[in-house]
């Protein structure tokens, strides 16, 4: 139990107490106003979220408490700006008070593990990243009309969409599954590029239509040719590791350099350390001819653990790295395989 971030949250606590309490007292005037049932509701859940933070099993579970949280905020927020004289900030608030809840709410719902199964973890946080994108894209709606500003409701949409699909790809395994979760920061930032021209500079080329299509149609050009050339790369398969995938399984080495090879392993599978296992099994072959000790070899060195996405959840963290390390088991496999080929008197 950390109790620092529990002593952190009982003072918060007191402090805004104090504050809500004696500020007329100090600054002379009432700058926030909260009626006796918002400020219970809102102590109440700054200490449960100290104490669920404080607990490292019920820690994922603290951002449950993040919308209640902004949602009571923000309710004494615009109760203050109502009674200062902004009605017309309090009247849109309460317009658009609902899609907040649901926002919030779905997002931290996103990033919370609730389940150690990928499928069902995926499914739960792509299902809440996909109502957080129709929440953002009716809220953002709405601001516009109200205000007259261009809309960021269908490239806050698309965030989410990104989001929802490429979180939801985590549940599988396979080149092409890889290929999405990797290309959700390029996706973002072409849609940050898309967002920019459409608000910033396609309005300043409204009387130049042909310069306007030229960019429009080169973004979409580059955008197609960068994925098409990083799919092409992700679903190329080498035949030897195919062929690998079928050898069986053969006996754990036996020999005097059987501890440094587990050594050399074990620091492989669990901490992704190519070193060790690269110089055991040098030393171990060494009267082995120089080709076959590379094509040996050649799966370990051209080995990369799948890169964690941009923006990634720590349950999608969570489950890539257990597949890495899964990865890493079948590398050791085939070198095993292969060494037992070439070493006839390897076991003894």
């Amino acid at each position: 139990m950390r109790l620092n971030k529990l002593i952190s949250g009982l003072g918060l606590a007191f402090a805004i107490y104090f504050f809500l309490l004696n500020q007329e007292r100090l600054f002379g005037e009432v700058f926030v106003v909260a009626d006796e049932m918002q400020r219970a509701a809102l102590l109440t859940l700054i200490v449960a979220y100290s104490a669920l933070a404080s607990v490292e099993r019920l820690n994922p579970f603290r951002l449950v408490l993040v919308p209640f949280i902004l949602i009571v905020s923000s309710d004494i927020t615009f109760n203050s700006l109502l009674s200062h004289g902004y009605p017309q900030y309090f009247v849109v608030y309460q317009s658009v008070r609902g899609y907040i809840a649901i926002f919030s709410g779905s997002l931290a719902f996103s990033y919370i593990r609730f389940t150690d199964k990928p499928l069902y973890q995926s499914l739960i946080s792509a299902t809440s990243l996909g109502i957080a994108g129709l929440s953002s894209y009716y809220l953002f709606s709405y601001l516009s009309e109200v205000f007259g500003l261009p809309s960021l409701a269908l490239p806050s949409l698309a965030l989410f969409l990104i989001l929802a699909v490429t979180a939801l790809s985590t549940a599988f395994e396979g080149e092409v599954f890889q290929w999405i979760r990797s290309e959700r920061t390029f996706l973002m930032l072409v849609l940050f590029i898309l967002t920019f021209y459409t608000l910033a500079i396609k309005p300043q080329l409204s009387e130049r239509p042909g310069i306007a299509d030229f960019i429009e149609w080169s973004i979409v050009a580059l955008t197609f040719i960068k994925i098409s050339r990083d799919f092409r790369r992700s679903v190329e398969v080498d035949e030897r590791e195919f062929i690998a995938s079928h050898v069986p399984k053969e006996r754990v080495f036996r020999d005097r350099l059987y501890s440094e090879l587990e050594f050399g392993e074990k620091a492989f599978v669990e901490g992704g350390s190519k070193v060790p296992l690269t110089i055991a099994l040098v030393r171990a072959l060494s009267n082995v001819e120089a080709p076959k000790l590379a094509a040996i070899l050649a799966p370990l060195i051209s080995y990369e653990d799948e890169k964690l996405p941009a923006l990634s959840f720590p349950w999608e963290r969570r489950i890539i790295e257990s597949r890495n390390r899964r990865r890493r088991e079948k590398v050791v496999e085939r070198i095993r395989a292969e060494v037992m080929r070439e070493v006839k008197d390897f076991n003894r």
